[in-house]
């Protein structure tokens, strides 16, 4: 760590009364019949406080509560009287969870899967998180049958665990094709995945199945739709590809034109010689760098759209 890098808080972790801490509001008849809540409940009573608190020195043997609000209420609530602590070095909560990624349901099913081999059962583990069993079952077996690019592809998204399910019916070229489908439209329900389910080729199917004709067309209806979602993602990764090249570009012409407007001869040229040509340099400084950022993103956003639509038709026609 750099010596110049003044560390937030203290480190060692300290017991502390609990009496003596005082919190910056209470927590709602809502907050307290909240999942989150209920899980952080069930994990202090079988597990005890796995995270400290984080708390401020205010003076007279006070402190102030940064992070912990719901893990302090629990304990207040189940009467005990000291708890653990981080003692943070000033009084602002920013860095204390405020900026942390949700685990996503890829990361939950690897959690499970290192505590079942540790020797914890899955009893255990259910109790511990507050849900059923079934549930702790379905996140273990969540990854079965699905292929490891659509992984490390879904890693880091919210994912519903029943998409993978649904996923698990197509082969694995199908998979990616839909996985990426999903991550361009930025969406990742479970309904998104039957619409794409719909319109994967059938070649592409563990069990193809048989089309089903709610109305006269539907098969011819479905592989036009095919058609247009493939045309579709191949438009989204060329514009894609050209976006990533165009932001380059107008960053640079931007900071390039910056630069010679920061030096005062050639600005006093300009307004001498160039007056209008200054003003149009002004304004693409201001306004107007905004204004092509959004043209250059337009296009992604219109054919990720365009993606949606597809499939929401697809379900309609299936």
């Amino acid at each position: 760590m750099n010596s110049s890098t003044n560390v937030g808080f203290e480190l060692r972790t300290v017991l502390l009364p609990i009496a003596s801490i005082s919190t910056r509001g209470t927590l709602t008849t809502e907050v307290r019949k909240s999942r989150k809540y209920k899980q952080i409940a069930a994990s202090i009573a079988y597990l005890g406080l796995v995270e400290p608190l984080v708390v401020s020195p205010i003076g007279d043997g006070k402190f102030l509560l940064l992070d912990g609000a719901i893990r302090l209420d629990v304990l207040t609530e189940r009467q005990e009287t000291e708890v653990r602590c981080i003692l943070s070095t000033d009084d602002e909560g920013y860095t204390y969870n405020k900026r942390v990624n949700q685990l996503s349901n890829i990361g939950e099913h690897y959690m499970i899967l290192k505590a079942l081999s540790n020797g914890v059962n899955e009893q255990d583990i259910s109790v511990s998180l507050s849900v059923d069993v079934e549930t702790i079952r379905r996140k273990r077996s969540m990854l079965d049958g699905i292929c490891k690019e659509v992984v490390e592809l879904l890693t880091n998204r919210r994912v519903a665990v029943q998409t993978y399910g649904v996923l698990r019916k197509m082969k694995p070229i199908g998979q990616i094709q839909a996985a990426e489908r999903m991550i361009h439209a930025n969406a990742f329900s479970t309904r998104m995945a039957k619409a794409l389910l719909t319109i994967t080729k059938p070649e592409l199917l563990v069990t193809p199945e048989k089309v089903s004709r709610s109305s006269p067309g539907s098969g011819a209806k479905l592989e036009v739709l095919q058609q247009e979602s493939e045309a579709l993602l191949t438009d989204l990764k060329q514009v894609e590809e050209s976006y990533a090249t165009q932001a380059l570009d107008l960053t640079l012409g931007l900071g390039y034109v910056e630069r010679l407007l920061a030096n005062p001869r050639i600005a006093k040229y300009l307004a001498k010689h160039h007056a209008e040509l200054l003003n149009e340099f002004t304004k693409l400084l201001g306004e107007k760098a905004e204004e092509m950022s959004r043209t250059i993103t337009h296009p992604i956003q219109k054919t990720a759209k365009a993606v949606r639509s597809v499939t929401k038709r697809a379900a309609n026609v299936a």
